[in-house]
């Protein structure tokens, strides 16, 4: 298998860390701009840059699912944290800079209506 594209990988980083997230192409393409990367260059291997794009799409994600139309996004807080913790160590960031405001998710959409 070839090298993936830096879009590429943060929508694999995307679904590793919350295997129900499918990245929107314009947010994607506007997550990378603002990190400085070219949609379409080559990845790195764990590079920082695209595990803190993939978790700031996730955390965004998260919260839009969870309050479209009342919709419960049905997320394992948990184990959504249990995640970001083990991508950020494997790119050596400090994940305290992305758990610290972690959502909570709505257990039962219903009650919204």
């Amino acid at each position: 298998m070839g090298s993936l594209t830096n879009s590429e990988a943060v929508r694999a980083k995307c679904k590793l860390i919350c295997n129900t997230c499918y990245v929107d192409t314009d947010v994607l393409n506007a997550t990378l701009s603002d990190a400085g990367l070219n949609a379409e260059g080559t990845a790195t291997p764990n590079d920082p840059k695209i595990v803190e794009c993939a978790i700031l799409i996730v955390k965004g994600w998260v919260e839009t699912s969870r309050s479209e139309n009342g919709i419960s996004a049905s997320i394992d807080k948990e184990r959504l944290e249990q995640n970001i913790l083990f991508w950020c160590n494997r790119a050596g960031l400090d994940a305290s800079e992305f758990l610290g405001d972690m959502v909570v998710t709505v257990e039962n959409g219903s009650d919204l209506w």
